[in-house]
């Protein structure tokens, strides 16, 4: 019962520390879509069509508008990462049950079961582990793009 449960918290701290991402990536989603409607609105609220925005507007919404999508697909992973360890760590619990009735019972089957559900619970783990990993490549793509751009700003 010691390895599912140490499985159990090290997957829980894990999952705190992805949602916290998950909500910085989230964050900055809707500032930029606010910063995107800011430089879109006019003085009297109506939507500005580019003729009508300035070219330092133009370029922040060309950088937007490639960087939204970046952010998207790191927030899609980082989700799809928090529901395989939330699945991990349910799987755990489950073994944890089912060695707790598999020694009340004293039953080989039972124990199979709860062995299987902790590497169950292991792989998805893992696999949430994986993904978070991945995250990091596309974490620093919004970044690298946005100072790429810039700094060839005054090039043109």
């Amino acid at each position: 019962m010691v390895a599912p449960v140490v499985l159990i918290t090290t997957g829980a701290i894990l999952t705190n520390a992805l949602l916290v991402m998950y909500g910085v990536v989230n964050d900055r989603m809707r500032q930029m879509t606010r910063e995107r409607l800011d430089i879109l609105c006019g003085d009297h609220g109506e939507l500005l069509d580019e003729a009508r925005i300035g070219t330092i507007g133009r370029e922040r919404l060309a950088e937007i508008d490639t960087q939204l999508p970046m952010l998207l697909t790191r927030f899609t992973l980082l989700r799809r990462a928090v529901m395989l360890l939330y699945t991990g760590l349910a799987l755990l619990a489950l073994s944890v049950i089912g060695i707790a009735i598999a020694t009340l019972l004293d039953s080989e089957a039972l124990g199979n079961v709860a062995l299987a559900l902790v590497l169950a619970g292991t792989v998805a783990i893992l696999a949430g582990l994986a993904l978070a990993v991945k995250t990091l490549a596309f974490s620093a793509d919004a970044i690298t793009y946005a100072i790429q751009r810039t700094g060839t700003l005054g090039k043109r």
